[in-house]
């Protein structure tokens, strides 16, 4: 289930930050997330929600480059959380896209999904559109349209 697509009327908004207070508890945004941001609700435990994205990505020839533990981080500071992952993935078409038209979207790159566990078990995903993060740049509108269906293939593997 998508909670936030785009500019959110104010139901779609409170449910955004009904489902960051799920995994922030007091610490969470008091507004509406910014436009083009995706909050999905998995129907899943986290470990096998951070699977089914893997795999997913994995499926599609696409690269996981990278995987930020935030919620490893956050301990450093003191801050115990739920599961929080941060997986990057890219593939070079997208980068040759990129390079052909517009070299300075290079710096919106890699892709990424944060999956979150609530404090109630539950479990998140949030992602930016891709066609709202390359839109500022010459010539990677499709691109951007493109990874958008790649996206959502991918997030739907948590919601069925």
């Amino acid at each position: 289930m998508i909670l936030s697509v785009g500019l959110a009327p104010p139901q779609e908004a409170k449910a955004q930050e009904t489902a960051m207070k799920m995994v922030f508890g007091d610490r969470a945004i008091a507004m509406p997330l910014p436009k083009d941001r995706l909050v999905v609700r998995s129907k899943y435990p986290y470990m096998d929600t951070v699977i089914r994205i893997k795999d997913a990505i994995e499926s599609k020839d696409i690269l996981i480059v990278g995987n930020i533990d935030h919620q490893e981080l956050l301990t450093l500071v003191g801050l115990k959380t739920g599961g929080m992952l941060g997986i990057e993935f890219f593939h070079p078409r997208y980068g040759k896209v990129i390079a052909k038209n517009d070299g300075s979207a290079a710096l919106e790159m890699p892709f990424r999904i944060v999956v979150m566990e609530a404090n109630d078990g539950s479990v998140l995903a949030t992602y930016y559109r891709p066609s709202s993060i390359l839109a500022p740049y010459k010539g990677c509108e499709g691109l951007g349209r493109e990874v958008d269906g790649v996206m959502d293939d991918i997030v739907a593997s948590i919601t069925r």
